[in-house]
This record gives C-alpha cells, structure tokens and sequence, in this order.
C-alpha cells in the first residue's frame, strides 16, 4: 500500500499538535514534531517581535527543510504525519512577520530565498488537515495551557494569522486539504470527538 504524508496545519491554540498525535496513535502514521521547545529564539520574539523575528523563523525553516528531507526515507517504510507543514511556516508564520513590520524587507527576501533553494528538492503532502479555529478560541485555549510568553500576543497578530491561513487555503490548487472546524470540539477530553475527528480523516484518505 501507498504510503501517506499528511500534515496538520493552523493557528496558535487550533489543536495542531494534539490532532498530529491523535492521528500517528489511531492510524499508526510516524509522527514528525514541531521543534517548538527547541527554538532558542522563541522566547526573546515574543518579547521584542521586531528584534528577534527572522532569527526565530529562520530556525523554524531550516529544522522544517531539514525534517521533510528525512520524510522521503521514513516514507519508504510507514507513512508520515507532520505537525505544522513547510506552506505555513513560509506563506502564515513568516510572512506575518513581513505584514506586520516585525521582519524588514530585506530580512524576508534572504528568508525567502533560502526557502526557494530548498522547494523543488522537498515533496509536499498527499494531505493537509487544517484546523480552522476563531481567534476567541484561540484566546480560551493560550490561556488555558498557560505559556506565558503566548499571553502577550496582542489579538490583531491571531487575526492576522487566521487571516494568513485562509488566504492560503483559498489560494492553493495543487494539495488537497481537508478543513475540520474545531470551535464546538474537545479532542482533549471528548472520546466522541476524538472518533468523529479519525473517522473524517481516515473518510478522507481513503480516496486519496
């Protein structure tokens, strides 16, 4: 059987590593995490966005060129789920960055070009989950799981960023994406929710 590569995609608080786990657990798809905790910029970006912007994305692109190269090998043996794919990093967290002023033009340009270098070598998903999510939920659940850092991002930056999202999902012809609307679900503690959410992916792949 064809292996797959799905990745879960969304804002802040949507449920993208959670959704990620679910799936490698009840499909037994290989998970690939996002190095969330090792980014040593994080911290000091939240803190002054300006300042630390590209540092902070350029981490995150090149530990995500670095994990879809390893895909290809992982692929040849089980399929593959990825918290967050490559297409959000670049078209929603970075250019974020570059729409709010918080990255100079040049700075995104170089971000981009390394990026260009890298985009015919990677190989895309068979699938992407986005898990749409108003920003008032997005807020619940920031300050729900108490990071403090994320309790400073100003509720402009998350409408952005869903904006970001949207915009990309509407404009995107080539990989099929299947849109799970979470506002009204608990995949942390509803059973029911967790079945309904597998059986609508594993609905999904199988036509893939």
């Amino acid at each position: 059987m064809k292996k797959l590569y799905l990745s879960v995609m969304g804002n802040m608080g949507s449920g993208k590593t959670t959704v990620s786990k679910l799936i490698a657990k009840h499909l037994n798809f290989t998970l690939i995490e996002e190095n969330f905790s090792q980014n040593p910029f994080l911290k000091d970006f939240y803190n002054d966005m300006e300042r630390w912007a590209f540092h902070s994305q350029a981490f995150f692109l090149t530990e995500k060129i670095k994990q879809m190269s390893q895909t290809k090998n992982l692929l040849r043996k089980k399929s593959v789920v990825q918290d967050t794919p490559l297409y959000q990093d670049v078209h929603v967290w970075a250019e974020a960055q570059y729409e709010s002023g918080h990255m100079k033009e040049a700075e995104f340009a170089l971000y981009r070009k390394i990026y260009e270098m890298f985009l015919d070598q990677l190989i895309s998903p068979d699938l992407i989950i986005y898990l749409k999510t108003s920003v008032e939920v997005i807020e619940e659940r920031i300050n729900a799981r108490g990071r403090s850092f994320e309790a400073k991002v100003p509720r402009w930056y998350l409408v952005l960023l869903n904006w970001l999202l949207e915009k990309w999902v509407v404009k995107n012809k080539r990989i099929p994406v299947l849109t799970i609307e979470t506002d009204g679900i608990n995949i942390v503690k509803n059973s029911r929710d967790v079945e309904e959410l597998i059986g609508k992916i594993k609905l999904h792949i199988g036509h893939i």
